[in-house]
């Protein structure tokens, strides 16, 4: 899997995502029974973040390959072949899933598209969640600071969310609530956010009984009305 997060602020946009891929392998033996090898290998030099020409960020999790061959190579072909300059960040989501949906393997990938609309006296910042399998366009109301996330998501959702507990009575008590004070963070603390949340689901997976499907380094980019720029990326070398 992965996990990819949005945070949207007035001043801007920050995405982020882990860089690990984890493969797993099925083997029918020759008396039919079927053998599914999960977390057989992995790497920690994948791409799920992307910088598009019309100067919007998409970031891609789910399903890593597309007939053994990787699916950044495809993302880079739709963002080379089918999105310009001038390409209307609303018109995205569906590029994506005509894109995906054409081809002879339809991967189970969910993706998040984030920018500023082309219109710049609005400087409007759009935000989307597309699912292929689904065909499911979720536009993400960012008219108030906040974050959405895909991917491995329970480990910042538990974290998140109310919590109580359960007394020996088997009555549940709830814990006091502290909520994420969402409309003071400046464009530091989306940051700050964003790296904090993805680090906290690797480190937390690492300690758990679960296959480590997030991992490796963070890549975080950040959109601004005025320009879209790398903050941390993992480049070739």
């Amino acid at each position: 899997m992965s996990f990819l997060i949005a945070v949207h602020v007035n001043e801007g946009i920050v995405l982020a995502s882990d860089r690990k891929t984890t493969y797993t392998n099925t083997l029918t033996l020759p008396n039919g029974k079927i053998i599914k090898r999960i977390g057989i290998h992995n790497t920690t030099s994948t791409d799920k973040t992307f910088i598009c020409p019309n100067k919007a960020g998409v970031c891609a999790c789910g399903d890593a390959s597309i007939k053994n061959k990787p699916i950044t190579g495809f993302i880079r072909d739709m963002i080379i072949n089918k999105i310009s300059e001038d390409t209307a960040i609303g018109d995205m989501p569906q590029i994506i899933i005509d894109y995906f949906n054409n081809l002879d393997e339809i991967p189970n990938s969910n993706f998040i598209v984030a920018g500023y609309s082309n219109i710049e006296a609005t400087q409007e910042q759009i935000i989307y969640k597309v699912r292929l399998k689904k065909k499911e366009i979720e536009k993400i109301d960012a008219s108030s600071q906040g974050a959405t996330w895909d991917g491995e998501t329970l480990t910042l959702t538990r974290l998140l969310q109310n919590v109580a507990l359960k007394g020996h009575d088997g009555k549940y008590a709830d814990l006091p609530f502290e909520s994420v004070l969402w409309e003071y963070f400046t464009l530091q603390d989306a940051v700050d956010f964003a790296r904090f949340a993805v680090e906290t689901t690797i480190n937390t997976m690492r300690f758990k009984n679960v296959v480590e499907t997030v991992g490796g380094g963070i890549d975080i980019l950040v959109i601004t009305p005025t320009e879209i720029q790398w903050l941390q990326k993992e480049n070739l070398h």
